[in-house]
């Protein structure tokens, strides 16, 4: 594994790296668990917990638009994203960003748990339809440049009682921070699942994380009937108008305090958040 506390070597955080989906697991009706694959992510940086990468899709007839993503070093967002706004809306890959489930930088692979949407959005769409030896490009932390905290939400000024609020799109997260959590640290999740199938993602986290799972359109009730309950931090993620709307439960009702709260739309119902 690349050492983490090694100086910077390259320009920015992240670096684009090129991989090939190498397995498939259905984990449940709506769970698709993709594997990707290479050698550059053996400079994957392993951070964990709510980790940001994004996934640059191929074409509808396979590849890489001509932007520049793939140079040697990654170049700035303020290049290749510039270029690629530039194009026409069919000549442009499609860009989401997701959570690793799992990262192994020893055996250059990923993980990402796909929720399959309905109706389906172009991630959703393309992931159903993916097949093991298709090229992807995944953007992410560098771990040449040591620890950078790059795309992480997750950072609590302390942690003793906690929060956390998700639904299907952020249960990787979720996962990942139960399982960083430290020995004194106690806390609910509040988990919105549409089909009680897919309850098995979220059964279990540990001792330290009581999961509470409701239905579709139930989370802003459940935060409220929560209760601040003395939480030193709170951390929300999911579809953009829910998390908004817990929020303002937490800050305006409860007077939890605004830095105390960690909040970010994943997506949005009826469409992409943004590109």
């Amino acid at each position: 594994m690349p050492d983490i506390t090694a100086p910077l070597t390259r320009p920015w955080e992240y670096s684009a790296f090129a991989v090939e989906v190498s397995a498939r697991e259905m984990l449940s009706p709506n769970f698709l668990r993709l594997t990707f694959a290479g050698d550059a992510l053996h400079h994957f940086a392993p951070w964990g917990v709510d980790q940001r990468i994004k996934l640059v899709l191929p074409l509808p007839g396979g590849g890489l638009a001509d932007i520049g993503l793939l140079d040697e070093p990654t170049p700035h967002p303020s290049e290749w994203y510039t270029r690629w706004k530039a194009l026409p809306v069919a000549e442009r890959n499609v860009l989401r960003t997701y959570t690793p489930a799992a990262i192994r930088p020893d055996a250059g692979e990923i993980d990402v748990d796909f929720y399959l949407h309905s109706p389906e959005g172009p991630a959703s769409r393309w992931a159903r339809a993916a097949r093991v030896g298709e090229s992807v490009v995944i953007t992410g932390p560098d771990a040449r440049n040591g620890w950078t905290g790059y795309g992480i939400h997750w950072q609590p000024p302390v942690l003793g009682t906690f929060l956390l609020v998700a639904d299907e799109t952020a249960i990787p997260a979720v996962r990942n921070i139960a399982a960083a959590l430290p020995p004194q640290a106690r806390g609910i999740a509040i988990v919105e699942i549409g089909d009680a199938a897919d309850d098995v993602t979220v059964a279990r986290l540990g001792d330290a994380v009581d999961v509470r799972v409701v239905a579709r359109g139930e989370t802003e009730a459940a935060v409220r009937a929560w209760g601040s309950a003395g939480a030193d931090y709170a951390w929300l993620a999911g579809e953009a108008a829910v998390v908004a709307a817990s929020r303002r439960v937490l800050v305006r009702e409860l007077g939890m305090p605004r830095e105390r709260v960690s909040f970010l739309g994943y997506w949005r119902a009826g469409g992409a958040l943004v590109d």
